[in-house]
């Protein structure tokens, strides 16, 4: 066989039975710019997939780091999220699929709080104990505005979509520093895109 054809044979594999070499997109936040004065402050979009930093599926996702943390320090409210999927009637399952664990792995960085939030997928080595540790935080305030660690529980929506509010604070190095506005975090796990 001609070596075009053995080039040829080879890439007609590839097309047929690459779908593995899918990757998913990597973690990240868009930053939407603060108004007139700073009403409203800059706050962030950002979405958490389940890939490492590499887009390769992966039980603990990449860091998903707050954009605005080298500018205001570490201001997110740490806090463990449960992430419910849904059964084919609709209703949430009755064990959660996720666990976002958002907090400050690197202590030396700036500010009192958190600014990174890692997905944890059912599963992996280290889901349970993650889990065990979620379980134990007492439950978020109804306005999700905590400033210390606690729980909250989220659906993910037909769409495999869970989305919660990730409140920031004031100055992230007041330790009373008050819950100044909330970015978006979409948690999206599976081949969404």
């Amino acid at each position: 066989m001609s070596k075009k054809a053995q080039w040829l044979l080879v890439a007609f594999g590839l097309v047929l039975f690459g779908s593995n070499a899918y990757a998913l997109p990597v973690s990240g936040c868009i930053i939407i710019p603060a108004g007139p004065n700073d009403n409203p402050p800059a706050t962030q979009d950002c979405d958490l997939f389940e890939s490492d930093e590499f887009g390769n599926r992966s039980k603990v996702s990449s860091p998903l780091t707050s954009a605005l943390a080298p500018t205001y320090g570490a201001d997110w409210a740490p806090r463990f999220v449960l992430v419910y999927g849904l059964t084919r009637k609709g209703l949430p399952k009755k064990q959660p699929s996720h666990v976002v664990v958002v907090n400050k792995p690197d202590p030396s960085s700036e500010g009192l709080f958190a600014d990174t939030a890692i997905l944890y997928t059912r599963g992996g080595r280290i889901f349970k104990k993650i889990l065990k540790q979620a379980l134990a935080a007492p439950p978020c305030n109804e306005f999700n505005t905590d400033t210390s660690a606690c729980l909250l529980k989220i659906d993910k929506d037909a769409n495999g979509v869970a989305t919660f509010q990730q409140p920031f604070v004031w100055n992230s190095n007041d330790p009373d520093s008050p819950v100044e506005d909330f970015d978006t975090i979409d948690v999206r796990s599976g081949l969404v895109p």
